[in-house]
């Protein structure tokens, strides 16, 4: 593939991949479409950090890649989970012999693992997560333009998540706000209170019972009581 050639082909991805604002659906096009852009790999998945510190995998092209990845969330240990957390690129050509991965590498290769490169999905505020590519045969991503490919895929990749869970996290503030909304509503209605004062009962309401506010709001909409009548307890005005 020429110079030229890999530009219009990356042109292309970006603009497929930011089409979708769903994360879901995002992460199974990333996965996708680095199969394709990458022969060399037989199974392709994309890792996660998660808020706590853990790691998940979003989509995978193969059953096997996403048991490979759980292997190594559960043992802490692999070339995924590494790149997930620090950032850059790695590559294991014998992940059966690899002695960076004792535990996690002789069992990926009972798996059917052969080698594996992971490349990170970094925003501007560090690691997101890493794609994986395996492959059953070894020394498979040896040559250093399959890497240049997948680090360069690795940018829109990124791009294209972030710009799908921007998209996904302004909905459900939406969503949010319309469902609070309908639920002051119906406590306004019912207490004959003002908008200010039927927020700060679902607010009493959320802190009470330990429960989000979004959660207190779709009870209340959704059976067309407040939790106050059900227990008996007066509502201050």
């Amino acid at each position: 593939m020429s110079s030229h050639d890999s530009l219009a082909v990356f042109a292309a991805l970006a603009a497929e991949l930011q089409q979708e604002p769903d994360e879901a659906i995002t992460s199974r096009a990333i996965v996708t479409r680095m199969r394709e852009l990458v022969p060399e790999a037989d199974q392709v998945s994309l890792t996660i950090r998660t808020p706590r510190g853990g790691h998940k995998t979003l989509a995978s092209s193969d059953p096997l890649a996403e048991e490979a990845d759980a292997l190594q969330y559960a043992l802490g240990e692999g070339p995924c989970v590494e790149i997930a957390d620090t950032g850059g690129w790695l590559r294991s050509g014998d992940v059966g012999t690899d002695s960076r991965y004792p535990t996690w590498g002789p069992r990926a290769a009972e798996l059917g693992v052969g080698s594996l490169l992971a490349v990170a999905v970094t925003d501007r505020e560090g690691p997101l997560g890493a794609l994986n590519l395996y492959s059953s045969r070894t020394g498979a991503f040896a040559d250093r333009d399959v890497v240049d490919i997948a680090l360069v895929y690795a940018v829109h990749a990124t791009t294209a998540l972030s710009s799908a869970r921007r998209a996904s996290t302004l909905q459900t503030a939406v969503s949010s706000r319309h469902v609070i909304g309908m639920a002051q509503g119906i406590a306004m209605e019912r207490y004959g209170i003002d908008q200010h004062q039927s927020f700060e009962l679902l607010r009493r309401l959320s802190s009470t019972t330990n429960v989000k506010l979004r959660d207190v709001a779709a009870q209340i909409v959704e059976t067309r009581a407040i939790p106050h009548e059900r227990v008996g307890e007066p509502v201050d005005d």
